[in-house]
């Protein structure tokens, strides 16, 4: 089946680069044109005047803005074909000539094309809407346009349009660089998920796509994102949208879910609500809305539920979104906006589990351990979040609360026998436990930022102060039966049966005020090399206390007795100050619609303060200790902007940081029925310091519209003091852990991502390389041997998505993992991968009717063992009904070869483990659905 595999995700390749070698992947076979704009009335140069090359079938094949000097210039073009360029201004009449290309490697000129000024005139009633324009520094891109199936969205719009990439994760790019907000009439739609104005917005309630970009910071105009405005029609600000649904399948399997959202030029209001026991959680809102969009008439892969959650999950979910905008068209310098979700959830979850570690205890010596277990769960959750959002002429404020409650229960059922290095039965331990839980907490945050960038009178010219506000307050009651037999020593056998009472609360403040500007508050318009400084002060202050009454059961007089040792009252009072002194150094250089270039320096000297005062019913947990730290920071920023060809961003990162050990670190209290894991502390702890270099890099490819973007990010960190465990083992594998203060720790970590996209003239090719890495090494004791575990993880994704003529879309993904951990010092070496190779398609046979399928081949190789492959085949069939498509009827067959699993492969500094857990298989479930949707008032009857 791997070799179909192969076959099929070659055939992707072929399809595409076979058409792309007969349009222009050809180098002799490429031509290109160029030319400039003038009024010659006035006698200047026409810049940003909008230049649109067409095939002569009228298809539009690419754009560009004219550049300061009303220069044009288009490559890639075939050689010796027909095209004809529309040149449209809103000041000049548009502007048509025809051409065709040369034969030979010589650009065509089409010399000066001369522009005429608009007349305006009352009798002139036809007006030619260019597709795309410039509108001051927005561009725009006009709907009706371009023509689609009346039930399109503005997912099938964007995919007509030439530079503008909708890639399979979702992402947005427009010339090459990455959409980072998309805005419906200025305003966040529902949250900001893209899907849900992407395939829920008709492309008929749509007048323009406007593309501009949005600074973040006045000072530094390249610390801007690129942001897409959808701006409906003015008949169409006011609409409702949402889906009822519901399906039942075989093994007694169901799902429902339904929600209604409307919305009109100031107010969002969303009511959701689902049900399932088919493995689909949803933790959010955004989750449920997400993913029961209407899509429309385009092609792509359907959405398939994960199913290799872990376990069996009967979830019921529902919620509110509420938004208000205050103004009714905001911008980013006027915006007063409120938004609220609530979110109740009822989740019962069983988990089977068994695993298999193996453990180095000396060169060449290993113990085993095998467990089984079963969990059932039960929670029920609520989440109420609100935020308040404030800008208006360089003032910034921003108001967030999170609420949160929940409550349930848990049983466990877990069954231990560990081995010795002679592979015999060294102990046994089997735990039976209850859990209830009631958890509270509420987290506040503010932001405010102040800017007098603009002004050249103001003297202080920015200033920010964010405040956080976090508490939290548990209660646990638990009991726990555990009983341990040693097959070594018959006299530490044990029998626990222990009650554990806890309750906790705790509050944490954070408040950071920043002067980042300081130079004209003391030395005026002196440019001191241009060296600007500011200051900032981070201060933290935190207070926890838990309350802990345990007992256990007297067989003599059948009550539980209290375990005076466990039971306690602590409090932990913690305050934290990092003053900062900042220089910043920055250079600038540009030239217009040429290129923009600039390099930051920044240096920041800071000094951290800790105090922790622990407060017991236990003296030896009477600990207060302070602490000092310089942890300094750098960074060294470069930008570059070479217009219409591409952007490159690079920056460079030191931070420094400090981990200070906690109470349950330093003098714990050890609890006995954990048998086989014993805590105990180190009064001697120091703090852990940490140094990281980190290193960013993007490149942004803007030629046309078959975009190469790439990118990277790597770090590398060393610790000095790094809190590590040194661990004992016994005859009867109980380990007895201690912590300790060693030197050596080193990681590093590197991600790197190639996405390429080919527009072509029927269909369409998206290729994404993802891989990462990540290396350790970290120092530790194992029996009074010190020994270095050097790990090294692994992940690459190849993924190819086709589509062709709306009517096809397919995907092939190859996930390759690899996994390592090697101590030289024990001569061990554990190691394993994991493949998973997928092939997806979907298929409109007609507008109506579409077949989706989707197939993945799976294969772990744990360390010594042979390699698990299984397979997961979910197909459906689905057909809309009615002239809106509003109704959908849906034949579903998940796990159709009923080989799902859930293989676990995991290595530690000094273990290996291998773990298998209970998945959902085989069902098929008949689904029907209704998408309500209006975008409009109803029109009155005359």
């Amino acid at each position: 089946m791997k070799t179909l595999f192969q076959f099929l995700t070659a055939s992707i390749l072929i399809l595409s680069l076979s058409e792309v070698s007969g349009q222009q992947a050809n180098p002799n076979n490429i031509a290109s044109v160029k030319g400039s704009l003038k009024d010659t009335a006035h006698n200047y140069h026409v810049k940003s005047a909008t230049v649109s090359i067409y095939r002569s079938d009228s298809t539009l094949l690419n754009y560009q803005l004219s550049n300061t000097y009303g220069e044009f210039n288009f490559r890639n073009l075939p050689k010796n074909s027909n095209f004809y360029i529309e040149v449209s201004h809103i000041s000049y009449q548009v502007l048509r000539k025809s051409f065709t290309t040369l034969n030979n490697a010589t650009p065509l000129d089409l010399k000066t094309l001369i522009l005429l000024p608009k007349e305006v005139s009352l009798k002139e009633v036809a007006i030619t809407l260019p597709p795309i324009q410039m509108n001051g520094d927005t561009l725009e891109f006009n709907a009706a346009a371009f023509k689609l199936d009346s039930n399109a969205v503005v997912e099938d719009l964007l995919r007509k349009i030439p530079n503008v990439t909708l890639w399979g994760d979702g992402q947005i790019t427009v010339n090459g660089r990455e959409v980072k907000s998309l805005l419906v009439n200025g305003k966040e739609f529902f949250g900001g998920d893209f899907k849900m104005a992407l395939q829920n917005i008709s492309k008929n309630a749509l007048d323009k796509i406007q593309v501009y970009n949005q600074a973040k910071n006045e000072s530094n105009p390249m610390d801007s994102s690129l942001t897409v405005n959808l701006k409906l029609k003015k008949s169409k600000g006011i609409g409702h949208f949402g889906k009822i649904g519901g399906g039942y399948g075989t093994t007694e399997r169901f799902e429902a879910d339904g929600n209604v959202n409307m919305y009109t030029p100031k107010l969002q209001l969303g009511i959701v609500a689902a049900g399932n026991n088919t493995n689909k959680i949803a933790n959010s809102i955004r989750t449920l809305t997400a993913n029961s969009t209407f899509k429309g008439t385009g092609i792509s892969v359907d959405y398939q539920p994960d199913f290799r959650a872990t376990g069996i999950n009967r979830s019921n979910a529902a919620g509110a979104t509420f938004s208000y905008n205050f103004i009714e068209k905001p911008t980013y310098e006027n915006k007063k906006a409120l938004t609220a979700n609530y979110f109740v959830q009822n989740r019962n979850n069983d988990v089977v589990s068994s695993s298999q570690t193996a453990t180095t205890v000396g060169s060449g010596n290993k113990v085993f351990d095998m467990t089984t277990s079963n969990n059932s769960s039960l929670s029920n959750n609520h989440n109420f979040d609100s935020r308040y959002e404030f800008s208006k002429m360089g003032k910034q404020l921003n108001i967030s609360q999170n609420t949160s409650f929940n409550t349930g229960e848990s049983f466990n059922n877990s069954f231990r026998s560990s081995e010795n290095q002679q592979n015999e039965l060294a102990s046994t331990n089997n735990v039976i436990g209850r859990n209830n839980f009631t958890n509270r907490a509420f987290s506040l945050n503010a932001d405010y930022r102040h800017n007098n960038y603009l002004s050249a009178r103001k003297k202080l010219r920015a200033y920010n102060a964010r405040y956080s506000l976090t508490l939290n307050d548990s209660e646990n009651e638990r009991t726990d039966l555990t009983e341990f037999i040693s097959f070594v020593d018959a006299s530490t056998n044990r029998n626990f049966n222990r009650r554990y009472n806890n309750e906790g609360s705790n509050i944490n403040q954070k408040l950071f005020f920043e002067l980042p500007s300081l130079k004209r508050v003391f030395f005026g318009n002196k440019r001191l090399a241009d060296i600007d400084f500011g200051i900032s002060n981070d201060f933290e202050l935190g207070s926890s206390q838990s309350n802990n009454r345990i007992s256990d059961f007297n067989n003599t007089t059948g009550t539980y007795d209290t375990n005076t040792y466990l039971s306690n009252n602590l409090r932990t009072n913690t305050f934290t100050e990092t003053p900062s002194l900042s220089l910043l150094r920055g250079f600038h250089k540009r030239l217009s619609n040429r290129f923009n270039r600039s390099l930051n320096f920044s240096v920041s000297a800071k000094q951290q303060f800790d105090v922790q005062d622990n407060q017991s019913a236990k003296s030896f947990q009477n600990i207060r200790r302070s602490y000092s730290n310089f942890v300094p920071a750098a960074s060294v920023s470069y930008y570059r902007y070479q217009y219409g060809e591409h952007s490159n961003n690079v920056s460079l990162n030191f931070n420094t940081l400090i981990r200070i050990p906690s109470v349950d670190q330093l003098a714990p209290l050890t609890d006995s029925t954990n048998v086989y894991r014993l805590i105990r502390g180190n009064i001697n702890l120091r703090e852990a310091k940490t140094r990281q270099v980190n290193l960013n890099f993007y490149h942004y490819d803007q030629r046309g519209k078959n975009t190469l973007n790439y990118n990277m990010t790597a770090s590398v960190s060393f610790t000095d003091n790094a809190i590590s465990d040194s661990i004992f083992i016994d005859q009867q594998n109980r380990r007895t852990v201690y912590l300790a203060n060693v030197d050596g720790y080193r990681a590093a970590y590197v991600r790197g991502e190639v996405r390429k996209a080919l527009k072509l003239k029927t269909s369409a090719l998206q290729i994404n390389l993802l891989g990462s890495a990540n290396i350790s090494k970290s120092p530790g004791y194992v029996n009074g041997v010190f020994a270095y575990s050097n790990n090294l993880n692994t992940t690459s994704d190849l993924t190819a998505n086709y589509t062709y003529k709306g009517k096809l879309a397919l995907e092939a993904k190859e996930s390759y993992g690899y996994y390592r951990s090697r101590q030289d010092a024990f001569n061990t070496n554990y190691s394993g991968t994991n493949t998973t190779t997928t092939f997806s398609g979907s298929y409109n046979i007609t507008k109506k009717f579409t077949l989706n399928s989707n197939i993945s081949l799976n294969s772990n190789k744990p360390s010594g063992r042979e390699a698990i492959n299984y397979n997961i085949w979910n197909s459906s069939a689905t057909y809309r009904f009615l002239k809106g498509d509003n109704v959908e009827l849906k034949l579903t067959a998940l796990d159709l070869l009923r080989q799902n699993n859930s293989i676990i492969n995991s290595a530690g500094a000094n273990s290996f483990t291998f773990a298998t857990r209970n998945v959902l298989q085989q069902y098929f479930m008949t689904t029907f659905s209704y998408y309500p949707r209006k975008f409009g008032k109803t029109a009155a009857k005359k």
